[in-house]
């Protein structure tokens, strides 16, 4: 390979490199913006449990004191169901326990660094340079022994299954950081005349384990936080805001896929018009829910919905505008609030 293509912006490139690992949606394809690169943190602190699971809707109710022309529905309240018992409790604490300990890790330096190596391959194809993340790397087991779950927290085929897709998650990121290796030692050696053929290989097995990667990460998420959504009913069952809780989980659950799919690439907008459909149902809901705990866990809340559909707003944009730079470091900026405010609230609610 030539020098030459390489040389001009290798030190370029190397400032850019780590900016998406603190920013679920950062601006970074802009080679032209000059921007500070914060390292990576080894963990990121992690809202509370997701939800994934479809469930019953309350029915609407039209109540207003509006005009016949000016009228909004607001929901009406599920009934609450007679408190679990305390060995109910105990498990689903440990459930969820879990789900916020795993998804710290995921979204830590271990799990996210395959996104990195993605990132390095995206630079090369581009421009036939590959970057640099520094000494720092996440440990060979960083998943099987970081997040292995206990026993006794999942039913024992599940347990078997976390642990094999944990174990799959770091081998494939072995393999990634393998052949990323020989992809950055490749670029280097100048002596190596191809046209890239050897180079356009090795890119292309790390895209292929990125996407058995991204896989098995989904398929572990789905168990963890379908079981912790479960946890999370049981310890709400009599709470008068479990509506308000399960609304606001599962629009953070649907921000967080928007988010890990914006990552590596552009997604196509279409497949954007459902999640996006549904955060505005959860968001228009969750605003006209009667609130039955006023004070400052209420502020909390409406902070929370604000920013969400800020985000909304923003997403629709990006669908539009194909997610550039400017709507990257929008969106950055909006998640960042988005995830503080929804953390205010929960803090305000275990406090209430």
């Amino acid at each position: 390979m030539s020098s030459t293509m390489a040389a001009g912006r290798r030190g370029t490139v190397l400032i850019l490199a780590l900016c998406l690992l603190l920013a679920l949606f950062a601006g970074c394809r802009d080679k032209t913006e000059e921007e500070k690169s914060p390292k990576a943190e080894k963990g990121v602190e992690a809202p509370l449990v997701e939800e994934q699971k479809p469930r019953a809707q309350p029915q609407a109710q039209p109540q207003s004191q509006l005009g016949p022309e000016e009228r909004v529905t607001v929901y009406a309240l599920s009934e609450p169901l007679p408190p679990a018992s305390a060995e109910e409790l105990a498990l689903a604490q440990r459930r969820v326990d879990y789900a916020n300990i795993a998804d710290r890790e995921l979204s830590s330096l271990c799990g996210r660094y395959p996104q990195l190596i993605m990132l390095g391959v995206e630079e090369y194809r581009n421009s036939y340079t590959t970057l640099g993340f520094g000494k720092d790397k996440p440990s060979a087991t960083c998943m099987a022994y970081g997040i292995a779950p206990a026993r006794g927290v999942f039913d024992p085929e599940e347990t078997a299954e976390l642990k094999r897709l944990l174990a799959e998650m770091d081998r494939l990121r072995q393999d990634m950081d393998r052949d990323y290796e020989s992809l950055r030692s490749y670029v280097k050696d100048t002596s190596i005349v191809d046209d890239g053929r050897l180079g356009s290989r090795l890119a292309g097995q790390i895209e292929k384990n990125y996407r058995a990667y991204a896989q098995s990460q989904e398929r572990y998420r789905s168990i963890v936080e379908s079981r912790a959504a479960e946890a999370q009913d049981t310890i709400l069952r009599d709470h008068p805001l479990r509506d308000h809780v399960r609304l606001a989980a599962d629009m953070m659950s649907i921000l967080r896929r928007i988010a890990d799919g914006l990552e590596v690439t552009d997604p196509d907008p279409a497949s954007l018009d459902k999640p996006i459909a549904r955060l505005r149902e959860d968001i228009t809901r969750a605003e006209r829910l009667p609130f039955p705990v006023p004070g400052a866990t209420e502020m909390h809340y409406r902070h929370f919905l604000k920013d969400a559909r800020g985000l909304l707003a923003l997403l629709m944009r990006g669908q539009l505008e194909s997610f550039h730079v400017q709507v990257r470091t929008s969106l950055n900026a909006q998640w960042s609030s988005c995830r503080q405010k929804y953390n205010a609230f929960v803090d305000a609610l275990a406090n209430s």
